[in-house]
């Protein structure tokens, strides 16, 4: 079997093989030239499947996570790595299942949760799903909210059909919530730049808007028949009506008819995501190392430290500065 690396300095080229193989607005070659902050980036062509990953000192850095990767192809991907950049390991992760190698070294270095909600085939079925009293409210607030403002609309906007516009008033109206719930919005400029540019391969937005005016919506990357919930805001004026949920109920009945395989609500565990059928559902993460060292050593304490921290770690603002922290202080930040 023969190997090739194809090296791209500002912008990765088209890969539709590899984007078939994965179903995450994370691992899409649209995410890393809309995010990937490392150049060059470097792509691995395998016989029958391509890695990308980038270069630090002391290790490689594998793009992507949501990865369905078997043992073997992490093992052979691995084996390349370590013939050609001795004394590097491999910093990989996203995985679904745990990894184990009997041939090389593994230390976890954290657990992430995505919210993940396999989609049933129709809206009833959906509407089936939910418990009676979040069936109840979806259609309270829906009823409650076209009685107040009979001409308002749900729009649907794809690909290029998305504007930096539409973008920046979602971005806006996450930071006023924010705002109003003192706290603070992580979307900032280089975030929502992204994620718009993310948006033009692989887009939907979802708006309730009145006499063209935006209220609320939900920013979705479609990979693969995956739906990605990244962004989700209403302007708070409209708190009462719950404008940003009557739109990510929307946002979830047209993924259910475009014949999405599962809705991904991702990262933070909220109560609403478990309110509108997400299941938590655990990712991996590791540094792979080739043998025993001393660097291997220092890192398996790091990582079990970094490891219980993840556990512990709250959702406040100030729970998430201590620990960011402690990470920096054990050089793991």
């Amino acid at each position: 079997m023969s190997e090739q690396v194809t090296v791209f300095d500002k912008r990765i080229d088209e890969d539709p093989v590899f984007d078939d193989k994965h179903h995450s607005m994370y691992c899409a070659i649209g995410f890393f030239n809309a995010f990937n902050e490392t150049w060059p980036v470097y792509r691995l062509e395998l016989a029958d499947f391509n890695v990308y990953y980038t270069l630090e000192a002391h290790r490689v850095n594998i793009l992507g996570t949501l990865n369905h990767y078997t043992k073997e192809e992490i093992d052979r991907v691995c084996a390349w790595m370590f013939a050609q950049y001795k004394g590097k390991y491999v910093n990989w992760g996203g995985f679904y299942e745990p990894y184990d190698s009997p041939v090389y070294h593994v230390h976890k270095t954290g657990i992430v949760s995505d919210i993940i909600m396999d989609l049933p085939d129709s809206e009833q079925g959906y509407l089936a799903m939910l418990n009676k009293t979040t069936r109840k409210h979806v259609q309270y607030y829906k009823r409650r909210f076209l009685r107040d403002y009979p001409e308002a609309e749900f729009k649907v906007y794809r690909g290029r059909e998305i504007t930096k516009e539409l973008i920046s008033t979602l971005v806006h109206y996450n930071h006023l919530r924010m705002e109003a719930k003192n706290t603070h919005s992580d979307l900032d400029e280089k975030e929502e730049q992204g994620t718009y540019e993310l948006c033009q391969s692989y887009g939907v937005v979802h708006t309730v808007e009145n006499h063209g005016e935006i209220l609320g919506g939900t920013i979705n990357p479609h990979i693969n028949r995956h739906s990605h919930l990244a962004i989700i805001s209403h302007h708070p004026d409209y708190d009462k009506y719950n404008v940003g949920q009557i739109a990510l109920y929307e946002t979830i009945v047209d993924s259910i008819r475009d014949g999405d395989e599962q809705f991904h609500f991702l990262w933070e565990i909220v109560d609403y995501k478990k309110r509108f059928g997400g299941h938590l559902v655990e990712l991996y993460y590791y540094h792979i190392y080739p043998k025993q060292s001393l660097s291997c050593i220092a890192d398996n304490v790091k990582c079990k430290v970094t490891c219980s921290l993840m556990y512990f770690q709250k959702r406040s603002e100030t729970g998430r500065k201590v620990i960011d922290q402690v990470k920096k202080v054990i050089g793991k930040k």
